[in-house]
């Protein structure tokens, strides 16, 4: 397993502003930016910004700590999957006005985007999150104090077969802009363990 490089990420749609060093990233978002594909209601984004890692190793986790200050509705950020505009995972914390926050996870397979979302029991823009790949399967958890994990979601990606691009992002489909910040980023050998049926 390679080390974690910022100097081997990639863009997906660059933001005006942001800054990368070993400790930290930071994406400065734009209003009206989001990735959405495909759902009844017919919304169609995919102009938000976000930064990935291209690797064919087939198992991995990825752990980042995720914070930002927003109190704007919808406001988000957090971790990424990016093969290509109809096939990729958007996850982490949506900013509520109702004294909650949203945890959620996006999958989008050919071109059409499902939902989920959970009601986190206190007010908090910071988390800790893990994603794991075996394969084209992924497993994504999330914690509070970055030891004790709990899981999110178990999801199939299409097109995810060799290379996968991987990372973080951040979003504003409001009218509004935040500062996204990943830190602590460890990349490893998978602590996904295999299941045996």
């Amino acid at each position: 397993m390679k080390k974690f490089d910022t100097s081997e990420l990639i863009w997906i749609n660059p933001p005006e502003h942001s800054s990368i060093t070993d400790e930290e990233i930071v994406i400065n978002t734009s209003p009206d930016t989001d990735f959405w594909r495909g759902t009844y209601y017919g919304l169609e984004y995919d102009n938000a910004p976000g930064i990935v890692l291209a690797s064919d190793e087939r198992f991995w986790t990825i752990k980042a700590k995720v914070a930002f200050n927003s109190k704007v509705h919808f406001d988000q950020c957090g971790l990424f999957i990016y093969q290509d505009e109809n096939h990729w995972m958007k996850s982490g914390i949506e900013y509520q006005s109702n004294g909650y926050q949203q945890l959620f996870a996006v999958v989008t397979n050919n071109g059409f985007s499902d939902w989920s979302m959970t009601n986190f029991d206190r007010v908090t823009q910071t988390m800790y999150y893990r994603l794991s790949r075996r394969g084209s399967d992924f497993l994504l958890e999330n914690s509070a104090d970055g030891l004790h994990f709990s899981m999110m979601r178990m999801f199939h990606m299409f097109h995810a077969q060799d290379s996968v691009r991987f990372g973080f992002f951040a979003s504003s489909p409001g009218d509004s802009s935040f500062a996204a910040r990943f830190s602590e980023i460890e990349w490893t050998e998978c602590l996904w363990k295999e299941h045996s049926a």
